[in-house]
């Protein structure tokens, strides 16, 4: 199964038998059968017309859709579970202080140990920089979380110890890739404009299955509740920015797969990829979160299982365990 991405201006999805047809004016620029698609995500100007998204909702398979620069607004989404019953155990575990606070340490702290874990795989013999000291920093503000009583005293220590991980995160970029610091909008470089790219990615991906299994979307336990997001979605990436977003951004710039000659600067919206760097990422991408790990499971298996772990634990009363990376294989 796979996504297609369709960002090509003034184009039109159309139905064509079983297959989607991608034109502009008179000429067909893509076809693709629909029994081999999972999701379909356009960017800015695509049209989808009723035909095509009656077919697509009849077989279960979602649009989403995305600004021209790559910022995520929303999805067509196909009926899928109607589990109530799953949303009332979410409802309830919220209201639980108790628990609510159990499960924002829980996902910072598994978030602190992937960010620790990511530096220490980095290849660092050659490097003249002091990557343990930042590791300490963060296991000493680690520490420290079973200590705080509220939510904004948790994302405090998310923040400082995020602070610390990207200021050690610029000194594993090579081929002159220049970062200072983590910079969500606009991006004013490559570098942020890749990461916010492909957190978005992961939303979207993380969106979908936990829409597939009935969860209360605008209700998140660290991220909690704010008008118009997708809190839980928020609240379940974070196990997956490290070791799924960073470490291929890293590998796309230090393999010279991805260069600033990909990306184009706009006063608008930042920095963003051209036509074919963008082609170009969303192949990586989906061969990122396709093909196997070490464990033989995809990251998106393992997405939907982690989002299957989330079900049950509510379902029961448990306390869920994200997602930890423990594979210490060198990136460079």
């Amino acid at each position: 199964m796979s996504v297609i991405y369709i960002k090509e201006q003034g184009s039109y999805l159309r139905l064509k038998g079983e297959q989607v047809a991608v034109t502009k004016g008179n000429k067909t620029l893509l076809e693709f059968p629909i029994y081999n698609i999972e999701n379909i995500a356009v960017f800015g100007n695509v049209q989808v017309t009723t035909q095509v998204l009656s077919k697509l909702m009849n077989q279960g398979i979602d649009i989403m859709y995305f600004t021209y620069a790559g910022k995520y607004i929303g999805n067509t989404v196909a009926e899928k579970s109607k589990n109530i019953f799953l949303r009332f155990a979410q409802y309830e575990a919220y209201m639980d202080e108790k628990k609510r606070l159990g499960m924002a340490r829980a996902i910072v702290e598994n978030k602190i140990h992937n960010q620790i874990n990511v530096i220490k795989s980095f290849h660092w013999e050659r490097e003249e920089y002091e990557y343990l000291r930042d590791i300490q920093q963060m296991k000493q503000l680690l520490s420290s979380l079973q200590d705080k009583k509220s939510n904004n005293e948790v994302m405090g220590i998310e923040g400082l110890c995020s602070n610390i991980y990207f200021h050690c995160f610029r000194h594993m970029l090579k081929n002159g890739m220049s970062f200072e610091k983590r910079v969500r909008r606009p991006p004013r470089d490559p570098v942020n404009a890749l990461l916010s790219l492909t957190y978005t990615f992961l939303v979207k991906d993380m969106s979908a299955v936990l829409e597939g299994y009935s969860f209360e979307m605008y209700l998140g336990f660290l991220h909690g509740i704010r008008y118009g997001r997708k809190s839980l979605a928020l609240d379940m990436i974070e196990e997956w920015r490290q070791p799924v977003a960073d470490r291929l951004v890293i590998r796309l710039f230090n393999k010279g797969m991805m260069t600033e000659g990909d990306f184009q600067e706009n006063t608008g919206d930042g920095v963003f990829l051209y036509e074919d760097g963008f082609r170009k990422f969303c192949n990586e991408y989906e061969r990122w979160m396709r093909e196997p790990k070490n464990n033989g499971k995809s990251y998106r298996l393992l997405m939907k299982n982690q989002a299957g772990m989330l079900k049950k634990s509510l379902e029961e009363g448990g306390m869920y365990s994200p997602f930890r990376y423990l594979d210490t294989t060198e990136i460079r």
